[in-house]
C-alpha cells in the first residue's frame, strides 16, 4: 500500500511539474489541462481539474491497486496537499448507493415481468 501511495504521489509531482512548466499568459483551464491522462504501464490514471481561483485539483487513480488519491496542488508555490486517499475495491462492488426511484432493482423487476 505504501508502494502506491509513492507510486501515486510521483504521478501527481510529473503532472504538477508539467504544469508548472506551462506560460503564465495560459488561461487556468482549458483542454491540455482538464484531460485524463495515463501512465505508460497503464496503472496510474491522473486527471487535473482547473478551476480559476482555486488550487488545482489532481486525482490520481492505480487501476491495479484500486485506490484513489485526491490533491490540491498551491498555484503560486506549486506547494502540494493530500486531501484524500481511498482504496474503492469496495466502493466497486456496490450494487447501488444514493441512487433515485426508480432503483435498479425496480427496474429489473420490471423487466422480468
Amino acid at each position: 500500500m505504501r508502494l502506491s501511495f509513492v507510486g501515486a504521489l510521483l504521478g501527481a509531482s510529473l503532472v504538477v511539474g508539467a504544469l508548472v512548466g506551462r506560460s503564465s499568459s495560459e488561461p487556468a483551464y482549458g483542454q491540455a489541462i482538464d484531460s485524463p491522462t495515463r501512465a505508460s504501464n497503464g496503472e496510474l490514471f491522473t486527471h487535473v481539474t482547473a478551476i480559476e481561483g482555486q488550487p488545482l485539483t489532481v486525482t490520481v487513480i492505480d487501476s491495479r491497486q484500486r485506490v484513489m488519491a485526491v490533491y490540491h496542488v498551491d498555484r503560486n508555490s506549486g506547494e502540494i496537499t493530500p486531501k484524500s486517499v481511498r482504496n474503492i475495491s469496495w466502493d466497486l462492488q456496490m450494487i447501488e448507493y444514493n441512487s433515485g426511484k426508480p432503483l435498479p432493482q425496480d427496474i429489473r423487476n420490471g423487466l422480468k415481468r
